[in-house]
């Protein structure tokens, strides 16, 4: 027989859930504008699923903790108070990877590596890092189909600012 693997992956903890079955979220660092009305509405969708009030710390019994609010970043001290079977919405350091300069970064860096599988997402250039590759690569006329620049037809650019979210900031550039 094959020996066995050098560090096996332990066995996948139980899911925690109530006494009475249901999955329990704990919604308490969900940002309530946004977020709280969809978890919410697929909790009732999930018939296994009950959403805890925002103002409970009931932590014995719940699965899933929300985790949304960036005025209270995710940390490893939010991580270590996790219980065996009990889950956290996103990655330690999310806000910071999914952010629009580092994500740019990555994707373009994975293109690059892999054309064919990266190839998903629109050209992205980062400032000031990318200027030069800006002006080698943007075009100021859509190129017609034959090949010829079509006059009349100018490519815009959609500019985001790095820190900026929900919209806020973003502007056309000719």
């Amino acid at each position: 027989p094959p020996p066995p693997p050098r560090f096996a992956p332990p066995p996948p903890p139980e899911p925690v859930a109530a006494a009475s079955g249901e999955v329990k979220i704990d919604i308490s660092k969900a940002h309530s504008v946004f977020y709280v009305p969809c978890i919410k509405k697929s909790a009732r969708q999930l018939t296994f699923c009950d959403v805890l009030p925002q103002n409970s710390r009931n932590e014995s019994n719940v699965a899933i903790y929300w985790h949304d609010r960036l005025d209270v970043p995710l940390t490893k001290y939010h991580v270590g108070r996790l219980k065996e079977g009990q889950k956290l919405n996103r990655f330690l350091t999310m806000q910071y990877q999914a952010r629009k300069n580092p994500l740019a970064k990555k994707l373009n860096r994975l293109q690059a590596l892999y054309p064919d599988d990266y190839n998903f997402h629109p050209m992205s250039w980062r400032f000031p890092a990318d200027v030069a590759a800006f002006k080698k690569n943007a075009r100021k006329w859509q190129p017609a189909k034959d090949g010829s620049p079509a006059v009349g037809k100018p490519v815009f650019y959609i500019l985001k600012p790095d820190n900026g979210s929900k919209g806020q900031g973003i502007c056309l550039a000719e």
